[in-house]
């Protein structure tokens, strides 16, 4: 009998934090101001969730997450965690409500693919497959999460994929919910792991992906409405999100608190 597959993918600490949010999944679903990530630890409400917590994550791995945190929010964390000497990385939010996300998004993927191109079946997704997105993503700068979340075997989430002609995985992206019955993003979905193959880039695919993961968001997931995270800097992403009727929402960011200068994804 063959072994079974490990879930987890990449380096070891990489590997650990996905192991560690898995574990996790239970606690995390009804516990106020925590998020059912699949990789950092990450909090969208600290107050509620309590500092004293966010310092043992600090402690164990190195490095947590705020959501839609405000300003007073991040100045608070900066106090409560700064024992850590923690270096901030910090991304923009973005969100649009699932009318919007229907009425624009829409639009884009009813476009057709290449002939040489088809998204994955559902019944061809496999705990193999979701390896082979998972090699693909790591490949373009993008951490992965376990193959167990990307399937959905741990919350609802839906991975997205288009494959070439030889079955080789040339695109990819994620919708999840996330947030529970506390937050204040309850029924917000999250959409990300957005990648293309880079021989496929400026033909418009990240544009198609990511619509269609907003889509997938809303109308397999039941999210009334969809969020994502990019740079300060990320013009192009920036412009591919507002294609796909995502807004900036002012006054709140996503911010990382780690012990390292790296960023685990891009």
């Amino acid at each position: 009998m063959a072994a079974s597959l490990n879930p987890y993918h990449g380096e070891p600490k990489i590997q650990a934090l996905q192991k560690a949010r898995d574990k996790q999944v239970a606690e995390l679903s009804d516990l106020p101001g925590a998020v059912t990530h699949a990789r950092t630890f990450s909090s969208d409400d600290p107050a509620a969730l309590g500092w004293d917590y966010l310092r043992r994550v600090m402690s164990d791995e190195g490095m947590v997450t705020l959501r839609g945190a405000d300003t007073a929010t991040i100045e608070r964390a900066k106090t409560e965690l700064g024992s850590f000497d923690p270096k901030l990385h910090v991304w923009d939010l973005f969100m649009a409500n699932a009318q919007t996300i229907r009425d624009v998004c829409g639009k884009t993927v009813n476009v057709a693919l290449s002939e040489d191109l088809t998204r994955v079946g559902d019944k061809e997704l496999t705990q193999h497959k979701a390896r082979e997105v998972q090699t693909f993503l790591a490949d373009q700068g993008v951490s992965p999460f376990s193959t167990d979340a990307l399937l959905g075997k741990l919350f609802p989430a839906r991975l997205i994929a288009l494959q070439n002609a030889k079955a080789k995985i040339v695109a990819a992206g994620f919708a999840a919910m996330t947030h529970n019955r506390h937050s204040p993003f309850y029924k917000s979905a999250w959409v990300g792991l957005i990648a293309v193959d880079p021989a496929l880039r400026g033909l418009g695919l990240g544009k198609y992906m990511d619509a269609l993961c907003n889509l997938v968001a809303v109308d397999e997931l039941g999210a009334t409405s969809t969020m994502e995270f990019v740079a300060q800097d990320n013009a192009p992403s920036r412009a591919m999100l507002e294609s796909c009727g995502l807004r900036q929402v002012e006054g709140k960011s996503v911010v990382m608190f780690s012990t390292s200068s790296d960023r685990i994804t891009r």
